[in-house]
């Protein structure tokens, strides 16, 4: 199954799955490592070894590369939430939170390069279409946690005088400070998650959703 774009030209759709692959690694870790602004194109083309015209035969522009980069970081965070979470709104909603959070841990150990090209688009504010890009995250918070909350709140497993948009801000700043912790803890020293043992991180875990079930249930 070949790679999901819609940035990328005909000419790069049309390798093999193998090449394809090689080249979006080169990028990512290039963003990753240097954010927008700094990544050369001469590092990603020297380490694929390729003429970097053959780069641009697939990809327009730096931006468009970028744009693709993200793209992918977007399809492979729904493909593990659906993955690892059920969209049950029936089952507990405390209880789906604590899924999603763990499965956020396990996106970026499985994919540290994506979330840190996430992580210099939240921090590196000339990134072109910034706004946008960041948008398409929340929106994707709004998407999947808006009928979980509208549902738990009808079923009475949540305050009435809680809104869904109230409730999917406090979420999404509380998974997204976890994450930064996780990642980048000089930045975020807190918790120091990065230190925790297994035991120890999933204990932080479930403290936070103490907290949540204490402040927000019906």
């Amino acid at each position: 199954m070949k790679i999901k774009t819609t940035v990328a030209s005909s000419t790069f759709c049309n390798l093999a799955r193998q090449k394809q692959q090689a080249i979006v690694k080169e990028m990512v870790r290039e963003f990753a490592a240097q954010g927008y602004k700094k990544a050369s194109i001469n590092t990603i083309v020297k380490n694929l070894g390729i003429a970097k015209g053959s780069l641009y035969q697939y990809f327009k522009n730096k931006e468009t590369m970028f744009y693709f980069v993200f793209e992918q970081f977007i399809r492979l965070v729904k493909d593990s939430i659906k993955q690892g979470v059920s969209l049950d709104d029936k089952a507990d909603f405390f209880v789906q939170v604590r899924k999603v959070m763990e499965t956020a841990l396990n996106f970026v150990d499985r994919y540290p390069d994506y979330f840190q090209i996430y992580l210099q688009i939240l921090f590196e504010h000339d990134v072109p279409r910034r706004r946008e890009l960041l948008a398409q995250v929340r929106l994707f918070s709004r998407d999947y946690f808006g009928p979980l909350c509208l549902a738990a709140r009808e079923q009475g497993r949540i305050r009435d005088d809680v809104s869904p948009a109230m409730l999917i801000f406090v979420l999404d700043g509380i998974i997204d400070r976890l994450l930064q912790d996780y990642v980048r803890p000089l930045v975020d020293s807190s918790l120091e998650l990065q230190k925790m043992g297994l035991k120890e991180r999933t204990g932080g875990i479930d403290e936070i959703i103490k907290i949540l079930r204490d402040g927000f249930r019906g």
